[in-house]
């Protein structure tokens, strides 16, 4: 039981184990359990200790529902009465930022393919970040698929991490004419690359009697971001102009009010180490959970999410220093604004940059890895800020890469890369 996952902002009962929630955890199951030292169950079906299906495998402690509650549900947010105050819609939202980042009028047919032009790992990531929010049952295929898609874009890149310089494409990127063909050719070209043991092919063919679930989420997703692009090329006549803007109000104008409440929530009743508040108890019932079920002595590893990050910072830090964490990885989290800000429990303000200081890591805390998307706007460094942190960049270029980093493939796998080469430790 060393995984243990801590959400960020934003998140409540409606959607605590919904489609984009199983397929994270499928990629974790399929990536860093795996770089950690978890095994695939036996033969027998069995799980043992460090299986992957073990019960405990992965722990993830929801605070979500205690934390801050829009009690008029966002209506104090300023936005003309046409727009709902609902989430957003992924689809619009992407649509919008793909025609801001083109080069001229969106091509409707072919938007995935477009993006696939100078990069298929980021092709590949637009699929699960299109289909994350209706995985459902199918999550389990999808983080299958994503190994052979993955194994595939290896022997085009020449990379296991997909990163390439400008330019490098799939060889056949000329002979398709739209999303459609380019999923067909893609399903195609990395078949040859199932692992050993996959599902059974029937679910990865297109089209005819028995067609998966997997590569037919993928084709209603591209043919609804085909009548999307329709609908914005009559409305608009091709003009891109403002796409972003309206983009990144889709994408954000449910997610500041609920940031704003949930940390102003949290910071309000964190308590104290003597009378911890409950979020604190919460996340720290994970970590001992995990640790007091770790029988295999595998190394612990809490990965943390934006406003997570700060929870468990503040947690390993402040309220339970004693606890005994390998490796702490935040992804696109705000420690080291709050650091700057001395928010924390443990701030020190004579610990700052004008005295050339750097804050020690918690003591039970050997290595700390954070993820920042350059494109995210709620993610920073730590590096500057604490003793020891490491900073890696993951380039997706994408506005919404915020919500995005957990469901895209890449993504584990380079985080499962980088903690394999070490054991997870940072020895």
């Amino acid at each position: 039981m060393p995984l243990v996952y801590v959400h960020g902002v934003g998140n409540r009962e409606e959607n605590r184990r919904g489609s984009a929630a199983r397929l994270r955890d499928e990629l974790f199951r399929a990536h860093l359990l795996t770089a950690i030292g978890h095994e695939p169950p036996g033969p027998d079906g069995g799980a043992g200790p460090a299986s992957l299906t073990a019960p405990d495998a992965l722990v993830s402690p929801f605070w979500g529902s205690l934390a801050g509650k829009l009690h008029w549900n966002g209506r104090s947010t300023p936005l003309p009465r046409m727009q709902r105050l609902a989430a957003g819609d992924t689809t619009d939202v992407l649509l919008d930022l793909l025609a801001e980042e083109a080069d001229g009028p969106l091509s409707a047919d072919r938007l995935i393919a477009d993006v696939a032009r100078t990069s298929l790992p980021d092709a590949i990531d637009l699929l699960f970040t299109l289909t994350a929010d209706a995985a459902g049952r199918e999550a389990s295929e999808l983080a299958a698929l994503a190994g052979q898609l993955m194994r595939y874009g290896e022997r085009v890149t020449g990379r296991p991490d997909g990163l390439t310089s400008e330019g490098t494409t799939v060889p056949w990127w000329e002979e398709v004419r739209s999303d459609t063909e380019f999923l067909e050719r893609l399903r195609k070209e990395s078949a040859p690359f199932a692992a050993p043991g996959a599902p059974s092919t029937a679910w990865q063919s297109m089209g005819g009697e028995g067609q998966g679930q997997a590569w037919a989420m993928f084709q209603r997703r591209a043919d609804r971001l085909r009548h999307r692009a329709d609908r914005l090329r009559r409305d608009a006549a091709g003009a891109v102009g403002g796409q972003a803007a309206r983009g990144v109000r889709r994408l954000t104008r449910n997610a500041v009010p609920r940031f704003v409440g949930d940390v102003t929530s949290y910071l309000a009743q964190r308590g104290t180490p003597e009378q911890p508040g409950p979020i604190v108890r919460e996340v720290v019932e994970g970590i001992e959970r995990a640790a007091a079920g770790n029988r295999a002595g595998l190394p612990l590893v809490v990965v943390a999410h934006s406003m997570g990050g700060n929870i468990v910072y503040d947690v390993l830090s402040h309220f339970r220093p004693d606890l005994a964490v390998d490796t702490l990885v935040t992804v696109g989290s705000q420690v080291g604004l709050f650091e700057e800000l001395k928010l924390f429990g443990a701030s020190r303000p004579e610990i700052n940059g004008e005295t050339g200081g750097r804050v020690p890591l918690p003591p039970g805390l050997p290595r700390w890895i954070n993820v920042v998307d350059h494109s995210d706007l709620l993610a920073y460094r730590v590096g500057p800020i604490f003793e020891g942190a490491e900073d890696y960049a993951y380039p997706s270029g994408a506005a919404w890469a915020h919500t995005a980093y957990l469901v895209q493939p890449y993504f584990h796998a380079r985080l499962a890369r980088l903690l394999r080469a070490d054991g997870g430790t940072g020895a």
